[in-house]
């Protein structure tokens, strides 16, 4: 948390008929195993292939999600007047679903609390966006600060911001590469713009679900 007060194989079976047939000869069984072993390389390339193709999707896809200048949802949506916009946030699977009613309209990438002591985990629970916002802070306790904060609990100590940054406004590369896991200290961390986006858009009072 960041206080801003404080800072079959197919089987081929074949019948033998005769004696003559009974077994097969050397040469046979060793063609026969031959041709098992060759179909067992194809297998494993095959399978090999799979898992490669796998991890390069996985890799593409980690590195699109990781660009915290941008939006990581698309465009924005056009939020209207009557709508039932309310935050809700899966520390589970690292996102912020921006939601009218039952209706998700948005979905943006996060980081959220380590969890590895009560200093550093998310609460979880109904909250309301607090009066408190900014464009900028610093807290040099953990040398690091954001821009467009929003508080949402303890007003100020618990946050929607931008990815973490230095005192000169530059992005802390580690931090920010870590977007879709567990990194900040109780806060809930956005790319720049989906964090100038809830800036400008969620208004004071607006529910905030943060839930597993």
């Amino acid at each position: 948390m960041i206080k801003i007060k404080k800072y079959g194989p197919l089987l081929l079976a074949a019948s033998l008929i005769g004696a003559g047939l009974a077994g097969c000869s050397e040469a046979d069984s060793s063609s026969h195993a031959a041709k098992k072993t060759d179909e067992k390389t194809v297998q494993a390339h095959k399978t090999k292939d799979k898992e490669t193709a796998k991890k390069s999707t996985a890799s593409q896809s980690k590195s699109k999600a990781i660009d915290w200048n941008a939006p990581s949802g698309g465009a924005y949506p056009a939020l209207k007047k009557g709508e039932n916009i309310w935050l809700d946030v899966s520390v589970g699977q690292q996102k912020v679903y921006v939601k009218d009613g039952s209706k998700t309209i948005y979905i943006m990438i996060a980081s959220t609390g380590l969890d590895t002591t009560p200093d550093n985990s998310t609460p979880k629970g109904t909250y309301h966006i607090q009066a408190e916002r900014g464009t900028w802070f610093y807290t040099p306790k953990y040398k690091e600060g954001a821009e467009y904060w929003v508080s949402w609990k303890n007003h100020g100590e618990f946050l929607f911001h931008s990815v973490p940054m230095d005192k000169n406004r530059h992005v802390i590369t580690a931090d920010a590469e870590k977007l879709g896991q567990k990194d900040s200290h109780g806060c809930v961390h956005l790319t720049v713009s989906d964090a100038k986006w809830i800036y400008d858009n969620i208004p004071y009072n607006t529910k905030v679900v943060i839930r597993s």
